[in-house]
C-alpha cells in the first residue's frame, strides 16, 4: 500500500507513533522517524529495522519550528522527496481547568498544534514538487465531546480537525490530500500515566465493541488514509474508537 513511499512519522518513539511506523514500513514505506526521546526513538528503530524496513530516525524537539523546518528539508534531501506526513506527536496533562498553568498550556499547544502547523507547512513545497502528497493528523473524539479535566487537550485537538478540513481544501488543488484520524481511549505507557485504572474502566464500559481501540488498530486506518487506496479521500475525519464516540451509554 505504500510500497516505496517516504513516510514521516512524529512521535515515533512508542505506542502509537511506533505502531504506525511498523504498519508503514511492513507496506513498503521508507521511513523517517522523529521523536524528541532519542533513546527510545534508537530503540523503535532498531526493532523496525529488524523487521525489514528502511529507517531514519531523527531526534528533534518538534516545537522549534526552525529545527523542525530544517529537519523536514533533511528529510527530503536523504530520501529525494517526502509523500506522507503523519503528524502523530502530543504532549498531555488532564488536570482541571483552574489548575492549568501557563508552562503546561503553552507545551501541549506547542507539540499538539504548532509542530502540526509547521511541519505540514514544511512537507508542502516538497509534496507540491512530486505532484501529490498525503498528510494524517490524530485528532480525538475530546475534539466533539467533553472528558472530564481535558481542556487543554480538547482544545489543541478541536483545532486539529478545523486544521484537517481547512487544508483539504487548500491543498486538495495541490494534489494533497489531508485527512485525520481520532482513535479511541488506548492504555499506552503515556496514556496510563495519566489515566488511572478506573478510569480504564470507565473507557471500557462505554465501548459498544466491549473493547478498546488498539495501536496496531489505529496504524492500520493511518496507513490506508496516507495510502493511494484513500485516494478519494479527503477532508475526513474517521473515527477508530468503536463506536464509543456515538454511544449513549
Amino acid at each position: 500500500m505504500l510500497k516505496d513511499k517516504i513516510v514521516i512519522v512524529t512521535g515515533a518513539a512508542g505506542g502509537i507513533g511506533k505502531a504506525i511506523a511498523t504498519e508503514a514500513g511492513r507496506a513498503g514505506a521508507r521511513l523517517a522517524l522523529v521523536d524528541v526521546d532519542a533513546e527510545s526513538l534508537n530503540e523503535s528503530a532498531a526493532t523496525i529495522r529488524a523487521d525489514g524496513s528502511e529507517v531514519l530516525s531523527l531526534a528533534v524537539d518538534i516545537t522549534d519550528r526552525a529545527v523542525w523546518q530544517k529537519s523536514v528539508d533533511e528529510i527530503a534531501e536523504y530520501f529525494g522527496g517526502i509523500d506522507v506526513m503523519v503528524n502523530n506527536a502530543m504532549w498531555v496533562k488532564y488536570e482541571p481547568m483552574v489548575e492549568v498553568n501557563e508552562d503546561s498550556y503553552r507545551r501541549q499547544m506547542a507539540v499538539g498544534l504548532d509542530a502540526v502547523y509547521w511541519g505540514t507547512q514544511a512537507v508542502i513545497p516538497h509534496m507540491v514538487e512530486r505532484g501529490t502528497g498525503s498528510i494524517v493528523n490524530m485528532t480525538s473524539p475530546a475534539s466533539i465531546h467533553g472528558i472530564p479535566n481535558g481542556s487543554v487537550y480538547a482544545a489543541v485537538k478541536g483545532a486539529i480537525s478545523a486544521l484537517t478540513r481547512q487544508c483539504a481544501v487548500e491543498l486538495g488543488p495541490k494534489g494533497i490530500r489531508v485527512n485525520a484520524v481520532a482513535p479511541g481511549p488506548i492504555p499506552t505507557p503515556g496514556t496510563r500515566r495519566v489515566v488511572d485504572d478506573k478510569g480504564w474502566e470507565k473507557r471500557l464500559e462505554r465501548s459498544p465493541l466491549g473493547r478498546l481501540s488498539t495501536p496496531e488498530g489505529v496504524a492500520r486506518v493511518v496507513v490506508f488514509l496516507a495510502s493511494d487506496a484513500a485516494d478519494c479521500v479527503n477532508g475526513d475525519v474517521m473515527f477508530a474508537d468503536g463506536g464509543r464516540s456515538i454511544s449513549a451509554l
